[in-house]
Order: structure tokens, then sequence, then C-alpha cells
């Protein structure tokens, strides 16, 4: 089972050393917390990794099969990205302005992506 990709986030934006990248994943991390607890579906069997190239990048990427799930925050909160690829599909959005539409598109997008993967497991 995963873990809850809210949680593992936390733990790692607690290190962030650069206050602007700690405040988006942070933002980012309570987001996606209130919507998984309202019924938005994680998939079972994601892998984590954490990229930290301090003080421009911080990226968290969740794997499973050929689906990539990626959060990229830039100093400049204008250039932070959500990013699913699954296959040949990708699908791309801006974190910000409205980061709980953001969340939402990130977290269909994985789902989608998530019950494909599974079906060809």
């Amino acid at each position: 089972m995963t873990a809850d990709p809210a949680a593992v986030m936390r733990s790692y934006v607690i290190d962030i050393s650069t206050y602007g990248l700690a405040e988006q994943a942070g933002m980012m991390c309570e987001a996606m917390k209130e919507l998984i607890g309202a019924g938005q579906p994680w998939p079972d069997g994601m892998e984590f990794t954490y990229y930290d190239e301090e003080p421009y990048v911080v990226e968290f990427i969740w794997d499973r099969g050929d689906m990539r799930a990626k959060l990229c925050f830039h100093g400049d909160k204008d250039d932070s990205v959500w990013s699913v690829v699954c296959g040949r599909r990708r699908n791309r959005g801006t974190i910000f302005p409205d980061i709980y539409a953001s969340c939402r598109l990130f977290l269909e997008a994985v789902h989608d992506c998530g019950w494909q993967s599974s079906n060809t497991h």
C-alpha cells in the first residue's frame, strides 16, 4: 500500500531551507491532503522520489509502471508546474494562481492514468 502522498510530502517540506519553495510545496501538500480526504483517489504501488536543487527547484515525483506524476516548484512560483505522463498521454499545468483547481486536475490525471496502469500490469 502506498503512503498518503500529502504525508510523504510534508516530511520533506519541513526540511526545505528556502522559504518560498517550502511555502509553495506546503500549500500544495495541504490542498492534496484536503482533496484526497474528500475522496480523490491515489493509486497503490507508487514509488516516491524527491529532488532538492535548492535554492532554485524542488521536485516531488511518483512513479508507477509507465506513469510518472511530478510536482515541480521553482523560486518564481509562476514557473511551478505539475505533470502526469502515462505512456504517450501527457497532462501538464501550472500550480498557481489557483492551487486547489491545479491540485484537483493533477489528482484527476493521476487517477485516470493510475487506473490504466493497474489494468496493464
